[in-house]
């Protein structure tokens, strides 16, 4: 794999919102080409991120977590790697590292490489994440409820 070789978009699946532990995660999966989705693959990397979580916190809570994050498992072309954040103090996003299974066992996470905070399909779905925190919970109009909603609702493609 030549890592300079030209840039091609790669398909983002919005997967069901996960709510446990107290958090709720909306969760995503990116797909290189030639890998296919798999459940299995997801579920192993949804508990070893909600493993890994701080405790979570309230949507009001004004010195910690908000217990909403989102998820991004990357079925790469050289690992499955998965991302978590979570939003905090309101305006803060915060994430976990990176999570990476091997494809000779891609339901067995590890830890991936500390200081990666992901790469560019994978920023693609926090841009979306971020621009949808600001517009729903920032700049909303309805009830902190409603925002939360409004911002659970909407899903990168």
């Amino acid at each position: 794999m030549d890592q300079f070789e030209p840039y091609r978009s790669r398909s983002v699946h919005p997967l069901p919102i996960l709510k446990s532990n107290g958090w709720t995660l909306k969760r995503y999966a990116v797909l290189a080409q030639g890998r296919s989705f798999d459940n299995n693959i997801v579920k192993a990397a949804s508990a070893e991120t909600l493993s890994r979580l701080p405790d979570a916190g309230a949507l009001r809570d004004e010195t910690g977590n908000h217990g909403v994050g989102f998820q991004i498992i990357h079925f790469a072309q050289v690992a499955v790697v998965s991302s978590a954040f979570y939003w905090r103090w309101g305006s803060v996003l915060a994430n976990i590292n990176q999570i990476r299974a091997s494809w000779d066992t891609p339901e067995q996470f590890g830890d991936g490489i500390s200081d990666v905070v992901g790469c560019v399909w994978e920023m693609e779905v926090v841009r979306f994440e971020l621009a949808a925190w600001t517009a729903n919970l920032l700049g909303h109009s309805g009830t902190m409820d409603e925002r939360l909603a409004a911002y659970l609702d909407g899903t990168a493609l």
